[in-house]
This record gives structure tokens, C-alpha cells and sequence, in this order.
């Protein structure tokens, strides 16, 4: 706003003025370094030919602060940044070494006049061949920064110049002598995962370290690391920044980017959404949405698309196209889809959180599945984990394992996909120790992952689904009762029975109890076998139709009420499958034709497997 305009009016006029940096004397004063030149960047240079447009961020300025006294009291002249990836760890280098051009006289005597060179790891592997060189020239490239005497060396992402794995060599064991001796002023720069390591790895070399702490910065600051980076991303993308647009890339960037921290991971939205400039290159909150959408493949813009909008409010019907009955369950499912699409619902929540229980085969799967297919994006929008083998008291540490350790493990699959359906079958069967995990998950929305990343379930519809009470819904149903009779004095007996305790079942929703499957809805489910198997079949140009007597027997002998509708898919690949494979092979059924089977012929099929 107003500070950012006046800052930028004070830095024009800052380098409109001529200033002196320190004349012929300071090169003569300084030795050469031709190497450190050459592989090396030298971001004093740059400051003082005005190649840093930027302000002193306030959260930054104790770390500054430390850099100056460590830099120039007497002593080891290092320091090392430790702090989360995109706290500014850099920004503060950078506004270190513009402290020490612009505001000489408040430094130290003995930092006056330094410089601050930028090593880069990669530059450095293109300019060596092989470890044994890679060694011989950072050790030229140390002795020359030593010999100048008025280098500063400042080693970004540190962790690359100190671990094997990029063609570079540990460079601690270099660096030791030299650190210890206090002859070559360094700064480090290095996230807090990989200071741990170094700490555990080489705690020789990290005692004689100066740690300085980078924490994240408030709100207002973010805005203004924002406001500044805007300047290099405008000119660089040939676009303009709305103020609306930092706005939504400082939201969306908390809400799904937890890799990284504030001020980085909103500056990494702002340049995405430079793909996504509205008219006259202007980038707004709409382009950042889309910039969002496009990078983590989920939806954030509320539904606008005509498309999109029927298909929200024709979901229960797309639904049922796909599975018979189950009304109540459809209906709780959907309208928290519609909610979350239209913009009502707490973003700090999964969109939905749902308990499924009933007898086997009734559809608590295949509404996970539909609702994968018909509004997720397809059936492998389903991330499935079967609980019944998370019953160990260790097995929960297996929900949080990244995806390096188990790539199918719950966390591993909602980064990789987190606008998903989650299906949890057979909650019952897991430790209490996951279930507690869970709460977790219902609850806040969010998991930690083994190397404590937060990973969001807050894009995802979570269904459990539980066989917990089958046989009692099942004697309620015979009786006549409806599901709303029996609802609440069923999970009541849960409870009770200390199948699931009062706080698991509160962090849900909403608890939905499916029913068997009557007679009426089972010639239903064959209908929807067929209309699957005919659009196979499609591609041969021939299609079947089935009696009512042949859909009578499947159901008669597909249907058991222990496993509900399973056994029926299996039935009809062993009956119409089996039969309309003979006759295609037989050249008994020709493109254009339909094949209509009766009870006999599935008969006779079925008595041939016994």
C-alpha cells in the first residue's frame, strides 16, 4: 500500500545519488580473487549497481542484527541460518550484505567495505571434473576468499555442499580448520531437518557453528516480502499483480502448501499464477485459484462452469445411475459436496466425514467408489485402506510413513492426490492407537507425517465403513422397521457394547446405517451389471438382454445374506459372461445383434461348474 510506495519513492531516489564505495584504495587495500570471480556472485556488486529493490522486513532484523556482531566481533567468523524452507533465510543475506553497502556507519570497522559472494553448488560441479578437482578448487576457491580479506562467502542450501549424493564432497572436513581458525568469515544456510542431521552426523563440526534462528514472519511482513518480489516477477513475466492477488496466494499458500514456510511458499504461488493472467496481463485472485488448482490438482474456485453445476445438482441421480438405493446415504454425501463447492463449509475440515454401517454387499463401497468416479474425477480419485490390518498397537506409525518409506501409505496418498475419497473399511477392526490417529484427521483435518510434514485432508470426503451390528439391522429390518425407527438406539448399543466410543463417533458428520437389499433392488443391481457388461461389449458391435426368469435366477443364486450383493458380479460372469464368450467364439452372434438369454441357458451354465 502507501509504506510500499513511499519505499519504492525513497529507493529511486536513493540510487539517483551519487555514493562513494570507497575508491581506488579499498581495491588496492583487498587482495585478488579470480576465481572466487569466476565461480562466484558477488551480491555487494549487484547492491551497489541497484540490482536489490527491497526492504528491511522488521521480523528480519534480529538475524541481521546477529550476522553484523558475529561477522564483526573478534572470534569465528561464521554463522549459520537455520530455519524452516522459504522462512528467508536468503532475503536475510541479501539484506545483510545491503546493510553493509548502505549503512556503513553503523557496522563494525572492521566489516566496512566487505563483500558478500554467493557460492553456488551446481556452478561449482560444472567447473570441476571429478571429486579429487571439485576438492582442489573449493579449497582454491577458501584460500583466495582468506587472502582478500574482505570476503564474506555466503553458502546457500548448505546441505548440498555437505552431504555426498550431488557429485560434491563433504565439505565440512575443508571447511573445520578453517572455521575454527576464525581466518574466513561464512555464512550457512541450511533448513532445520538437515541441521539436525549435520548435528547428528558430524557434532564436531556444528559446535564450532554460530547457529542463528530464522523464524517465520508475522502477517504484515509476509506482505511486504510479497509487495517487493512482485517488482522482479512483473518484469520478469511482462504481467501485473492485482492487490487481490496477494491477498489470496498469502490464504491459499497456508492453506496447501505446508512444505514450505511464509514468506516462500506465497511467492511460489504469485509466479505460478503468472500462467493464468486475465486480460491486459493482469493477475488477479482468480488467477492464483487457478494457478492452485493447475499445481495441486484440486478445486478451490467455487462452482462456475455450467457443467460443473448440473452435474452438482443432478448428483444423487448421476449417483444412482451407478448403484441402487441407499437414498439417505446419496443424499448426506452430496449435499456436503454441494456445501463445500458453493463455498459453505469450514476450510479447516475435511469436506465431509461420514461412518457407514451396515451388513456386507449393501453399497457402502460402491457409493465411495461412484462418488470417486462421478464428481472426483474417476474410480482412482479412491485412496482404500483396509483397517482389519492396522490391528497392531504399532501399525498406526504405517498410516504416516512418506512416500519414499511406503508410497501406498495413508499419508503418502493424500499428498500425492489430496482431492480424493478416502474409504477406511472396517473401522472397527483397527488398534485404538490408530483410531486415535484418526480423530485427528476428523477432527482438524490434518496429519503429520513421519518427518512431521502437515499433510491436509481438508480437500477429501473421508467414509469409514463398519459390519459392526450387521445381524441387529438386519432382525430390525425383518420386523418392518425403517431405518429412522432403529437409528438412534443402534448406535446407542455401539456404544454401550464398547464397539466405538462417544468421542470417535462424535467427530463424524454424520452416521448413515445402509440396509439389506430387498428382491426388487437385487433385479436392480443385475440391471446395472448388464449396462456394464453392454458397454464392454460395445466394442463388438453386439449387446444382451436378459428374461425377467434369468435375472429371477441370478438373484437366486447370486444373493447370500452374509455377503449381501458381492456374490451376484461373480454369478453373472460364471452364467452371461461365460455363455456370450462361447457364441462370439462360435461365430454365433454378429455385429449388430442382440442376445437375449433365458433362465434355462443360465442354467445350464451354472450346473456345468458344478
Amino acid at each position: 500500500g502507501v509504506g510500499w510506495f513511499t519505499h519504492i519513492e525513497k529507493v529511486i531516489e536513493y540510487h539517483q545519488q551519487k555514493r562513494s564505495f570507497g575508491g581506488i584504495g579499498r581495491d588496492l587495500s583487498f587482495g585478488w580473487a579470480p576465481l572466487l570471480n569466476q565461480v562466484g556472485f558477488n551480491l555487494t556488486e549487484s547492491i551497489e549497481h541497484g540490482g536489490v529493490l527491497q526492504r528491511v522486513i522488521g521480523g528480519h532484523q534480529d538475524s541481521i542484527n546477529q550476522l553484523v556482531h558475529l561477522m564483526g566481533d573478534p572470534g569465528r567468523h561464521n554463522a549459520v541460518l537455520v530455519g524452516p524452507v522459504g522462512v528467508g533465510k536468503t532475503t536475510i543475506a541479501y539484506a545483510f550484505a545491503q546493510k553493509l553497502v548502505e549503512d556503513r556507519k553503523s557496522i563494525p570497522a572492521d566489516l566496512r567495505f566487505h563483500q558478500v559472494v554467493t557460492l553456488d553448488a551446481a556452478n561449482l560441479i560444472a567447473n570441476a571434473k571429478g571429486r579429487g578437482q571439485l576438492e582442489e578448487l573449493l579449497i582454491h576457491v577458501f584460500n583466495e576468499a582468506i587472502a582478500a580479506k574482505n570476503v564474506i562467502l555466503f553458502l546457500d542450501e548448505a546441505q548440498l555442499f555437505l552431504k555426498d549424493g550431488t557429485g560434491s564432497v563433504d565439505l565440512s572436513n575443508i571447511l573445520l580448520p578453517v572455521v575454527q581458525g576464525g581466518a574466513l568469515r561464512i555464512i550457512l544456510s541450511l533448513n532445520d531437518q538437515e541441521w539436525l542431521k549435520l548435528s547428528q552426523t558430524n557434532p564436531g563440526f556444528t559446535q564450532q557453528l554460530n547457529r542463528v534462528a530464522v523464524r517465520p514472519l508475522d502477517e504484515a511482513d509476509v506482505f511486504r516480502v510479497m509487495e517487493d518480489q512482485i517488482l522482479f516477477l512483473e518484469a520478469r513475466h511482462k504481467v501485473v499483480y492485482m492487490q487481490q492477488s496477494l491477498k489470496e496466494a498469502y490464504r491459499l499458500a497456508d492453506r496447501f502448501i505446508h512444505e514450505q514456510a511464509f514468506p516462500g511458499k506465497a511467492i511460489k504461488l504469485l509466479e505460478a499464477a503468472a500462467g493464468f493472467a486475465e486480460q491486459e496481463h493482469f493477475i488477479t485472485a482468480v488467477s492464483v485459484q487457478q494457478a492452485v488448482e493447475k499445481t495441486f490438482d484440486v478445486r478451490v474456485q467455487t462452482a462456475d462452469s455450467v457443467q460443473e453445476k448440473d452435474t452438482l445438482l443432478n448428483l444423487e441421480q448421476r449417483i444412482h445411475e451407478r448403484m441402487i438405493n441407499q437414498s439417505r446415504a446419496v443424499k448426506l454425501v452430496s449435499d456436503a459436496l454441494r456445501r463445500a463447492r458453493a463455498g459453505v463449509r469450514n476450510e479447516n475440515k475435511p469436506i465431509g466425514t461420514f461412518l457407514f454401517l451396515g451388513p456386507t454387499g449393501v453399497g457402502k463401497t460402491e457409493l465411495s467408489k461412484s462418488l470417486a468416479a462421478v464428481y472426483f474425477g474417476g474410480e482412482d480419485r479412491l485412496i482404500r485402506l483396509d483397517l482389519n490390518e492396522f490391528s497392531g498397537a504399532n501399525d498406526s506409525s504405517r498410516l504416516l510413513a512418506v512416500g519414499g518409506q511406503d508410497p501406498y501409505s495413508l499419508c503418502a496418498q493424500i499428498a500425492k492426490q489430496p482431492f480424493s475419497v478416502v474409504l477406511l473399511d472396517e473401522i472397527e477392526k483397527a488398534h485404538p492407537n490408530v483410531l486415535n490417529l484418526l480423530l485427528q484427521m476428523l477432527d482438524e483435518g490434518v496429519l503429520r507425517d513421519s518427518e512431521n510434514k502437515p499433510i491436509s485432508f481438508k480437500d477429501a470426503i473421508i467414509i469409514a465403513t463398519s459390519n459392526a451390528g450387521a445381524d441387529k439391522i438386519r432382525a430390525h429390518i425383518d420386523r418392518g422397521e425403517q431405518l429412522e425407527q432403529f437409528e438412534q438406539a443402534f448406535t446407542d448399543e455401539l456404544i454401550n457394547s464398547n464397539i466405538f466410543r462417544p468421542e470417535f463417533l462424535n467427530r463424524f458428520d454424520e452416521i448413515v446405517l445402509f440396509r439389506p437389499l430387498n428382491q426388487e433392488e437385487l433385479m436392480q443391481v443385475v440391471d446395472l451389471l448388464m449396462a456394464s457388461l453392454n458397454k464392454t461389449l460395445a466394442q463388438r458391435k453386439v449387446s444382451v438382454s436378459l428374461t425377467p426368469a434369468a435375472k429371477q435366477l441370478l438373484v437366486q443364486n447370486g444373493y447370500d445374506p452374509r455377503l449381501g450383493a458381492r456374490p451376484l458380479r461373480r454369478t453373472v460372469q460364471r452364467t452371461v459372461e461365460n455363455v456370450v464368450s462361447q457364441k462370439l467364439l462360435a461365430g454365433q452372434i454378429m455385429p449388430g445383434q442382440t442376445l437375449q438369454l433365458d433362465a434355462p441357458e443360465l442354467q445350464a451354465a451354472l450346473t456345468e461348474r458344478q
